[in-house]
Order: structure tokens, then C-alpha cells, then sequence
């Protein structure tokens, strides 16, 4: 803390030894403004806060001062956003539902689980970096916002840069080649603009031997322009297809030697397979209109339509060994005689095959073990399709030079389907639609059938089993907004107001729950609202400072209020809207030499719900832990700095230090999958407990060198501390604690898994060159840009979490020891881009 002090007054010290500001006032459209403002703030002062009537009206007679501007990141979310990534660094702490991304403002995050989708358009980088961008409770033109961040992207053709480029990229990430080709064309003389954009992303191999990676995406615009209506039709998609990654156990990287070890692999017929694959292919129309009332009101109205699939792949079985080769049996820390163990590490030692998967004896038992080949092992789809429709309306009124008003609604309809489909039946005829688990619990009663309307159902591949139910979620949203600028001061303020539904509707119905599983469900209704308010000083056209709070509700989201949809429409018991404070107050400076910001916060977020499914020993099943009653606080610091130390050269820096933790005992409640009643309750002991799963401490430094002769270089160096693993909750039971071993530290078992600190340097660089130049004054260019991360090379943990299995009886913690995620070392891209 101390060295968080001595930073942060070393920032003031540089700040305050600038010259102080004395601007000099010159005079434009009668009005009177900050000299130091650059080329493209005099502009925008010029187009958004000059209007002849406010001299008659005379509102103020102070020099006014321009507002800061609306486009861009902040300064910190710029230095931060990708070298902090590598330790899945969240700004002040919170959860993805706490950020928004819109497309023609359209809202992207998922009423499923608040997430967004950013595959779906993934690969489109020469198109859909026309974002605008507000931190925290900064206020914008097109919504409420987000605690965290707001991004709102524009994809109409009249709005991008002209252009015609190809682009080659090279790395070894998780893909190896990027092609991509982009045409924007002008706007033409009757009023036509049209946008294009394909690329193609692969990768076999690598630093991870059965990685691959395959992905095509397409964009499409179309604008025309009809006296004050722009008509703006957009198709974009990304279908990618590609092996994912496990997190494995300090054991299997001390007997394999390697932290690049995965387990989702092995060989069939001499040929490497992954059984672990992820498919998306999710195609979105956007329609959107504006209209120009008046010289002062713009309409806005846009429609979305989207559809497509995601699934991931994995192996099932029935009756069977478990195939996994990290199977936690199989490795020597299972053997209690020191002798033995030392036999099975020596054995896998002498036979590293068998830490991956065995194909060619997984097909062996399917035609073996049967006479009319009954699969054993399947390889399974886990689908979710969806189909989303969405439509919103913005009115937007200047009423004067000083204030602006703006009105929105809109409605969301999102279907989801959730199945599991048969990908290979590895060599068998068939498979027959049961639950083994049930038959594990309640042997020879109806429980075994996962669909009592189809009992005993022959599955082949392509054919739906295990469970199958669709959840249908509505929302309405109703906003406004106003900005009030003054000489001095700016206010805003906005409200919104939402009504959310869901409901379940079961295709199966369920053996264990015959009665609650099939059909629609009682639908649930939650209404909720938003209100935030900031006021920012203007000391100058350099020094600013701002407060902004903000009060929220918002409902659960669905797939935290049913306890386990797969089985049945069963919901938590204690359901509740979650409750939501935010406050920060902040400095911006922004002088020619010098730019600084600092923002406090305080966030306090209360009666939250979570849903932990896994399969728990003790009940021999798959269980699911429903959380409720969360509550949380959020309170930390951001600050960053940009100085220029001579011609070219700029030194960078920004530290977040934040404290998050639990602030309360929430409520749990279990239900096994193949039971019908809770079979526990209790609360857990994690009251100011961290919240685990990113660090709260994070330190980056940078130092970049550009040149005239458009030449960039930059290295930096990033530190992250104070990080523990996502944690299980059963060890924070009263249940767990009272059956431990007495020679065992009970802290050891309560305290949260701390990850070590991180210290990673980044290099980048980038070069442009005009190679030929047209006779109509065009040219052709080409640049090179370099990013190297992880320079070191260093094998760091990136995250992981403790298992969600536990040895409760016993009270082993290495019998279910954690997993991490490591880093595949030195990561590098290459990008070349021809462009006229």
C-alpha cells in the first residue's frame, strides 16, 4: 500500500509541476474558449456547443469551457485492456453483466447469463472498430450505460472510412493465419454506400499439439441516403470452429514435465483427434433508419434479427470406465501405499499414452462389449441454438444549445434451446436414451427414462438425448436522458425502466420429475429500474473533475433462478431483484505534455444469485448448489498517466488496486439431479471473503518511441498480485468443517487458493510506408505491426479454480486438488496490411 501511495503522489507531483493553465481566450462565433484545446476538440466545441441564440438569450456570460469528449477509451481502459487480460483482469471487479456492448444500439448482452458475444463478429477488425466509448458512469449519447464500461458500435457503410485493404497476419495463438480482405466505397452521388469485409482464420498445431482453429467471417453494409433519411441494411456473422483448452492439476505437470500438457487428446490409428471442440455460428440482420425531423430532433430506429448454433463436444458413457486420462483413480496421489503409487507414476512414465485419450479402445469395447453393439462411449454435442429479435427506437432533441434530451425503448425477444445431440457413437449401432445416474439411484423404476413420451428411445447419431428444453425471455426497456452544459459545469442524469420474463418450456418429460418437467412453466415477471446522476467541474480546458453515482435493480439472471433446468422447471426459493450502488468521483488533466486520470469507486452490489452444478461423491450424482442472498462490495482506485518526455518519446503508466469481497453469509440450498426435495441448506462461511477469479492488484508501466517517419516501438511491463482461484463451496460449510480430521488447519481448508503474482513484458511495434502514389492523389500504403506478449517467456498460472469435488468425510484436499491455466509462453502477431 505504501508504494501505492508513493505512485499516486508521484503522479500529483509531475501534475502539479506543470506550468498552471492560463489560457488564452480567443474568439469564435462570439463565444470564448481554451486555446489549449487540440485540432479535433476546437472542432467539436465548433460543431456541438456554438449557436448564435444563447448571445441573445444571455445564459451565461462566464468563458465557457468545453466538455470532454465522447469518443475514444479512457486513458486507462487504452494502456490496460489487453495487457491485463492475460490474468482475466475485470475493471473494478465486477462480473461481465456489469458491461454493455450495442450494435446501432441494440443491446448484445445475452438475458440468458448477461454475457456478450464478441465471437459473433470476431475477425471483422478492419470494421468494427468504429466504437464510442464510456467508462464507468460517464455519461453518452445512446443508453444508460454500465457500471463498468459501455461500447456502442456503428456498422453503417456511410460511417466508416473509405478503404480498400488486405491484410495478412501471422502468429502463434490460437490461430496461425489470418487472410482478410475490406472494401468501403464512398458515398455516391445518389446518395449509395456500400461496405464489405471477409476473412479467414486457421491454425493447426503449434505450442499445443492437438490445437486447431478454423473461422470465417463476413460483413456486408449497405446505406442509402434519401434527403433526411439514411436507410442502413447490415449482415455480419463469424462461424468458427475450434479445440478448447482444460485446466489440469499441479500432479499432471510434475509427471508429464510439462505445464503445456492436455488431457482432451490422443491418437486414433496413428492420427491425433481432440475430443474437445467448440463450434459458434451465430448470423445477425440489423435494418436501421434515421431520420431528421428537425435541425434539432433525430430519430433512430433499428431492428435486429439473429439466429444460429453453438455447441461444445465431450465424451459420455454408460456402464462404463471413465475414459478420461486425468481420471483422477488413475494417477499415483489416488494410492494411499507409497509403493504402489510409485509403481502407476513409473508406469505412465514408461508410457506417457496413457495421459491421453485411447480412440482405438473406446471403439474396441463399443463393438466388443455387446453383441448388438450397444455404445459404452459416445461422443457428445452440448447445443444451445437461439433466435433473437430486437427492436429500439431513439429520439434525440437538442431543446437548445444547452440542454439535450433523449427518449428510447425497446424490446427484446430471445428463444434459447438447449439439447444434447449425438456427435460419434465411436463404432457402436446405437445408444438408448437413459439416465445412468438415475439408474445408479433408483434402479429398475421409470427414473431411468429421460423422456417418460419416448421410453426406451434407440439414439443414433444426429438425435436428440439426455435433456432438451427451451427458455423464451422477453424484456421491455424504457430510457431517458438529459445533458446540461454550462460555462463550468456539465450535469447528467438518466432513468430506465425494464420489465423482464421467463419461462421454461420442457420437450422431455423427465423420469425423476414426470410432473414439473415437461411443458411451460409458470412464467416469472421481475420489473426493475435505473437511475444515475454526475455533475463535472470544468476548471479549465484541461482540468476536470467529476462525481457520478448511480442506483440499480435488476433481476436474476435465468440460468441463476432454476436450479436445474436440464431436469426439470424446480427454482430457487429465495428469488429476489439485485440491488446495485455505485459511486466515483475522478481527475482528468490534459495538457499537451501531460495526461492524467484518476478515478475512486465504491460499489455495493446485494442479493445475488448463483447456480454451481457438479458432481459431488458424497451423493454419487450430479448436484446443484443454488447461492442466494450475495452480497458484495467493490472499492478501489484507478489511475494512469501519459507523459511526454521529449519528441516522440511518452512514458505510460496506470495501477488499479481495488479491495473485493464478500460482505455476507449467502444462503445455499442443494438438490441432486435425480432427487426431488432439497437434501441441504445452510449459508456459507465466506463473509470478507475475496472475491476470487482476478486480481485486484494491477501495476502497468510503458515506455513508447514514435517517429515522423511513422515508426512506433513501445515496451511495457505489466504486474498483477492479489488473485485467488474460483473457489468450491463446500468447504465453506458447517457440514464440511465438522467432519474434518483434527490434525488438519482449518484454515488451510477455509482460506481462499492464492495464485502467485505475475510480472509479464509485452514489445510492439508498428511501421508505415507509402510505396506508390496515384496521379488523383491516393496512394498505396503498407504497414507492419509487431505484438510480442510475454516477452520472458515465462509458463504463468492465467487463472483456474479449486474443484467442486470434495472429500468431505475424509476432509483430503489434495484428493480433488485445483486445477490452473497456464500460459503457452511467448506469444506473437504478426500483421501486414496493403492499403489504398
Amino acid at each position: 500500500m505504501r508504494r501505492l501511495f508513493f505512485f499516486f503522489g508521484l503522479i500529483q507531483a509531475v501534475a502539479f509541476a506543470q506550468p498552471p493553465s492560463k489560457p488564452i481566450l480567443l474568439k469564435s462565433k462570439n463565444q470564448w474558449v481554451d486555446s489549449s484545446l487540440d485540432k479535433d476538440g476546437w472542432k467539436y466545441f465548433q460543431d456541438q456547443y456554438t449557436d448564435e441564440s444563447a448571445l441573445s438569450e444571455g445564459i451565461d456570460e462566464m468563458p465557457f469551457v468545453p466538455s470532454l469528449l465522447q469518443s475514444g477509451k479512457d486513458l486507462f481502459s487504452s494502456l490496460t485492456g489487453f495487457s491485463f487480460s492475460i490474468r482475466r483482469f475485470r475493471m473494478k471487479g465486477l462480473s461481465n453483466r456489469y458491461f454493455s456492448q450495442s450494435i446501432h444500439e441494440i443491446s448484445m448482452n445475452q438475458l440468458s447469463d448477461g454475457n456478450i458475444p464478441w465471437s459473433n463478429w470476431g475477425g471483422l477488425n478492419e470494421v468494427t472498430s468504429n466504437n464510442q466509448y464510456a467508462a464507468g458512469l460517464k455519461d453518452n449519447e445512446y443508453q444508460f450505460g454500465a457500471l463498468g464500461n459501455s461500447v456502442f458500435m456503428q456498422l453503417n457503410a456511410s460511417k466508416l472510412f473509405p478503404q480498400t485493404t488486405f491484410t495478412l497476419n501471422l502468429s502463434n495463438r490460437n490461430y496461425h493465419q489470418r487472410f482478410a480482405f475490406t472494401k468501403v466505397w464512398s458515398e455516391s452521388k445518389k446518395g449509395w454506400s456500400v461496405a464489405t469485409s471477409i476473412a479467414f482464420k486457421q491454425g493447426i498445431g503449434g505450442q499445443l499439439i492437438a490445437n486447431e482453429f478454423k473461422g470465417l467471417s463476413y460483413f456486408l453494409s449497405i446505406d442509402k441516403r434519401v434527403k433526411n433519411h439514411l436507410i442502413s441494411l447490415v449482415l455480419l456473422g463469424n462461424r468458427q470452429m475450434n479445440t478448447r483448452t482444460a485446466a489440469i492439476t499441479q500432479e499432471l505437470v510434475d509427471i508429464t514435465g510439462t505445464k503445456l500438457y492436455q488431457p482432451s487428446w490422443g491418437f486414433q490409428s496413428n492420427k491425433i483427434r481432440n475430443a474437445n471442440w467448440q463450434f459458434n455460428h451465430h448470423p445477425m440482420l440489423l435494418l436501421s433508419h434515421e431520420y431528421n425531423l428537425h435541425e434539432k430532433i433525430k430519430q433512430v430506429s433499428s431492428l435486429l434479427i439473429s439466429m444460429g448454433e453453438k455447441y461444445s463436444t465431450a465424451l459420455d458413457w454408460f456402464n462404463a470406465a471413465d475414459p478420461r486420462p486425468d481420471y483422477y483413480r488413475y494417477l499415483p496421489s489416488f494410492f494411499k501405499d507409497s509403493l504402489l503409487s510409485q509403481d502407476v507414476f513409473t508406469q505412465i512414465q514408461m508410457n506417457p499414452s496413457q495421459l491421453q485419450i485411447n480412440w482405438d479402445q473406446l471403439y474396441w469395447i463399443n463393438q466388443n462389449s455387446t453383441t448388438d453393439k450397444r455404445a459404452r462411449y459416445l461422443l457428445e454435442d452440448r447445443v444451445e441454438q437461439s433466435k433473437k429479435v430486437a427492436l429500439n427506437t431513439r429520439y434525440r432533441i437538442q431543446l437548445n444549445n444547452r440542454l439535450l434530451v433523449s427518449f428510447q425503448g425497446q424490446y427484446r425477444l430471445e428463444v434459447y434451446h438447449y439439447f444434447k445431440r449425438i456427435n460419434d457413437l465411436l463404432g457402436a449401432a446405437y445408444s438408448i436414451n437413459w439416465n445412468q445416474f438415475a439408474d445408479d439411484n433408483l434402479p429398475g423404476s421409470t427414473a431411468i427414462q429421460n423422456d417418460l413420451n419416448k421410453p426406451n428411445q434407440i439414439i443414433k447419431v444426429g438425435d436428440h438425448f439426455g435433456y432438451n428444453y427451451i427458455m423464451h425471455l422477453q424484456q421491455w426497456l424504457f430510457h431517458s436522458q438529459l445533458l446540461y452544459t454550462l460555462s463550468k459545469f456539465d450535469f447528467n442524469a438518466a432513468v430506465e425502466y425494464t420489465t423482464t420474463q421467463y419461462q421454461r418450456e420442457g420437450i422431455y418429460r423427465n423420469g425423476v420429475f414426470p410432473q414439473n418437467s415437461y411443458g411451460h412453466s409458470e412464467p416469472d415477471y421481475f420489473s426493475n429500474g435505473q437511475i444515475k446522476m454526475g455533475v463535472t467541474y470544468k476548471l479549465n480546458g484541461r482540468n476536470y473533475y467529476y462525481f457520478r453515482t448511480a442506483f440499480s435493480s435488476k433481476p436474476p439472471l435465468v440460468n441463476d433462478l432454476y436450479i436445474s433446468p436440464r431436469n426439470s422447471s424446480h427454482k430457487q426459493t429465495d428469488i429476489s431483484n439485485e440491488q446495485v450502488n455505485m459511486a466515483e468521483a475522478g481527475y482528468i488533466l490534459q495538457s499537451p505534455g501531460l495526461k492524467l486520470t484518476a478515478n475512486a469507486y465504491w460499489i455495493s452490489i446485494q442479493h445475488a444469485m448463483d447456480v454451481m452444478s457438479f458432481y459431488h461423491d458424497g451423493y454419487r450424482n450430479l448436484v446443484n448448489y443454488a447461492l442466494s442472498n450475495i452480497d458484495t462490495r467493490m472499492l478501489g482506485l484507478e489511475v494512469s498517466m501519459a507523459y511526454t518526455l521529449s519528441a516522440g518519446l511518452t512514458l505510460s503508466a496506470a495501477i488499479n488496486a481495488g479491495k473485493y469481497e464478500y460482505i455476507q453469509r449467502p444462503n445455499y440450498s442443494v438438490m441432486a439431479d435425480n432427487e426431488q426435495y432439497i437434501s441441504e441448506k445452510g449459508v456459507l462461511y465466506i463473509d470478507q471473503f475475496p472475491i476470487t477469479g482476478l486480481p485486484q492488484l494491477a501495476i502497468y508501466s510503458g515506455l513508447a518511441y514514435r517517429t515522423n517517419g511513422n515508426l512506433f516501438l513501445n515496451l511495457s511491463s505489466s504486474y498483477m498480485g492479489n488473485q485467488w482461484l474460483s473457489f468450491n463451496p463446500i468447504r465453506r460449510t458447517y457440514d464440511a468443517a465438522l467432519n474434518l480430521p483434527s490434525n488438519l488447519d482449518h484454515n488451510l481448508m477455509s482460506n481462499p487458493s492464492a495464485i502467485p503474482n505475475a510480472f509479464i513484458v509485452d514489445f510492439s511495434a508498428g511501421y508505415s510506408c507509402r510505396i506508390k502514389k496515384l496521379r488523383d492523389g491516393r496512394a498505396y500504403y503498407l504497414q507492419f505491426f509487431l505484438g510480442v506478449n510475454n516477452l520472458l517467456n515465462q509458463s504463468i498460472i492465467t487463472g483456474g479454480y479449486e474443484q467442486l469435488r470434495f472429500d468431505t468425510a475424509g476432509g483430503n484436499l489434495n484428493k480433488f486438488p485445483n486445477k490452473y491455466y497456464f500460459s503457452t509462453g511467448t506469444l506473437y502477431s504478426l500483421s501486414i496490411k496493403w492499403k489504398l
